[in-house]
């Protein structure tokens, strides 16, 4: 294979990855949001507190939990096989690369620590409390 070919089909398959891991993550907001309204739904609120009190107590997050557990079984299946697909495609993304001797792309990960410590720099530059990234 060419490097040019190799190039195109690997640009495709890291595509087709980012499709399904963002297929995966929004599968799994659509079903926490989904048991977190039906919780919300099933436990009314009789009271309105003030506005810095949270109104969500053990017994709703009790019941978000059975909901969401309930949810889990009906998508879990489709939860399961997405995660099996995403995993099937790293191992072919990382085959071909150990093929053909290609290393992952420059730019895309920064060694573990060095981000942390970035942000951790910038923010005590600017004292501001805010934090910047980059």
């Amino acid at each position: 294979m060419d490097r040019a070919r190799l190039h195109a089909a690997l640009v495709r398959m890291e595509a087709g990855l980012a499709r399904s891991r963002g297929n995966l993550a929004l599968a799994e907001r659509a079903v926490s949001l989904r048991a977190e309204a039906e919780a919300i739904r099933r436990r009314p609120k009789a009271r309105h507190y003030h506005r810095a009190m949270s109104r969500w107590t053990g017994a709703d997050e009790a019941e978000y939990r059975r909901v969401l557990d309930d949810l889990l079984k009906a998508a879990g299946p489709d939860l399961d096989r997405l995660r099996r697909r995403i995993v099937r495609q790293e191992q072919a993304i990382e085959t071909l690369r150990r093929k053909y001797g290609v290393r992952t792309r420059r730019g895309r990960r920064s060694p573990p620590g060095e981000a942390g410590a970035r942000v951790a720099v910038r923010e005590s530059e600017r004292g501001d409390g805010v934090f910047v990234t980059g």
